[in-house]
């Protein structure tokens, strides 16, 4: 049992335990239908699906049919499963216009949607249930109804400034509030198609014309073609060692090798020697995450246009050499929205799926009530880098899952963090691996996240009482828990067979075994 500061009130959070299975995730609904897939028969893939078309309906500021999934999973035989759910830039994508306004929101950051090939790759090659049975009860949500619950109600308030210009946002989710009645039925018929023809019906059907020319109709320069041939693809996981650990994450485009990196460069430095909470350690930290992020924004770009030096930047002497140099002219670090949840079953699978549209909303554009990404927004706006934008090119994308693997103890780690995932990640695992903590204890405890800096100065943020007294004035105390620092669910699957399952209570999700 571990206390968490709630809002003032000290309230134990539970780790679930199960010896068959379970399920962790942001919405209490989406746990537990994940649950009845599995007491139904399904398997970890299956309520994967189902817990993902939920969190769609229900969280629509973090994911969606508009926006990228990626997965990263243990089968019963122990291999490694992954797969990129990302999607590429329009083939009449005006580079020039982009580079001139670098936009964080808008048509020109919309992105071909990947999640629902990702619903279709899952289901043919790892389901046991209909995809349509699967998606029936977000179909029902959408067409039938449901009330705003408190995580999208606060979206709405916190980004109606930014996002009132936008007409089809305004009359979907524009007057929302919590405990609001809505309903989304043309959400409801393209579920429904899916459910029916697969994912065709959303990438190379009549329906997919109608939603790009709505989208056209707003500015997105979007092409049928585009959505015809996207296909996400299956990927090897990038690995390295942290002592006796070994840690995967998901390759290039996304910011996964950056949590590898930062680890390296924790053990490299030798930091965890020092007491957890310390102010020097802390501060140590940060200087390490810089470097890591100005290795990020330089080398880590789509892999068919640019091939990552991932052995290099994992290296030991480049580290080490590295920790020495100077830092850039500075970064700032964005938390933006994404739900991750990670399902389990008695047959030995072990599933992390990440969704999202990137910033709360996406990119703004609402088309056939479905937001879609803003994914666009992770080109480079220099040119001369390898993530520039181009063509038919996926964009650095933030979305990572971390797996660890111990002494036949398995760690499946997500989070919503946007750029802070590597931080995020890191501290979680170091939390286990250096400090000692259960994993319900080490997602539970006080975070410290970097969210700028320049040659002069950084600005950073912790959580309670971390650091002592003596903190420098640019890190900033926010007191409680806070969703500024992520939200986290994780997994543990033992060596004795045993599950532990894991929500953030800064998310106020729930995680559930299957008893």
């Amino acid at each position: 049992m571990v206390y968490a500061l709630i809002r003032g009130y000290s309230m134990p959070v539970f780790a679930a335990l199960s010896g068959r299975g379970g399920v962790s995730s942001q919405i209490h609904l989406a746990t537990l239908m994940g649950i009845k897939v599995l007491e139904d028969g399904g398997n970890a893939f299956d309520a994967a699906i189902t817990v993902s078309s939920i969190l769609s309906v229900l969280l629509p500021n973090t994911g969606g049919i508009g926006g990228d999934g990626f997965l990263l999973a243990l089968n019963g035989n122990g291999e490694i499963i992954a797969y990129n759910g990302s999607g590429r830039s329009p083939r009449e994508f005006p580079v020039e216009e982009y580079l001139a306004e670098n936009p964080v929101r808008g048509p020109l950051t919309v992105t071909v949607p990947g999640l629902v090939d990702l619903w279709g790759w899952m289901n043919e090659n790892y389901g046991s249930i209909d995809l349509g049975l699967l998606l029936r009860k977000a179909r029902s949500l959408a067409m039938n109804g449901f009330y705003v619950q408190e995580p999208l109600a606060q979206a709405v308030t916190s980004n109606m400034e930014s996002l009132s210009e936008y007409d089809g946002w305004n009359r979907v989710f524009g007057g929302l509030k919590m405990g609001s009645f809505i309903r989304f039925p043309k959400l409801a018929k393209v579920l429904g198609s899916i459910s029916r023809r697969g994912i065709d019906a959303f990438y190379r059907s009549s329906l997919t014309e109608v939603i790009v020319e709505e989208l056209r109709g707003q500015g997105v320069p979007i092409t049928y073609e585009d959505f015809a041939e996207h296909k996400g693809e299956e990927v090897t996981p990038i690995r390295c060692n942290y002592k006796d650990y070994e840690l995967y994450e998901l390759p290039p485009n996304t910011q996964g090798i950056s949590t590898l990196q930062l680890l390296k460069a924790v053990e490299a430095s030798g930091i965890s020697r020092l007491p957890l909470n310390s102010h020097e350690r802390i501060t140590r930290f940060f200087n390490l995450a810089v470097k890591v992020y100005e290795d990020r924004d330089r080398y880590v770009a789509d892999p068919e246009y640019y091939q990552t030096p991932i052995k290099h930047l994992l290296s030991t002497e480049y580290l080490i050499e590295r920790l020495r140099g100077d830092l850039s002219d500075g970064g700032m670090l964005n938390r933006n929205d994404t739900t991750f949840f990670v399902t389990a079953d008695d047959k030995g699978n072990l599933v992390g799926f990440i969704q999202s549209i990137f910033y709360n909303f996406g990119s703004g554009i609402v088309a056939y009530e479905i937001p879609f990404q803003s994914r666009g927004a992770g080109f480079a706006g220099d040119p001369s880098l390898p993530n520039r934008p181009e063509r038919g090119k996926r964009p650095l994308h933030t979305l990572s899952i971390l797996l660890a693997r111990h002494k036949n103890n398995d760690y499946m780690i997500g989070c919503a963090g946007g750029d802070l995932r590597p931080q995020i990640h890191a501290e979680v695992f170091i939390n286990i691996a250096d400090y000692g903590m259960s994993l319900s204890r080490a997602v539970d405890a006080p975070r410290y996240i970097l969210t700028s800096w320049s040659k002069g100065s950084k600005e950073a943020i912790v959580e309670g009482d971390i650091g002592g007294e003596d903190m420098p004035g640019w890190i900033t105390r926010i007191g409680q828990q806070s969703p500024r620092t992520g939200i986290v669910h994780a997994a543990l699957r033992r060596s004795d067979g045993v599950y532990m399952f894991v929500a953030d209570p800064r998310g106020g999700g729930s995680a559930a075994p299957l008893l």
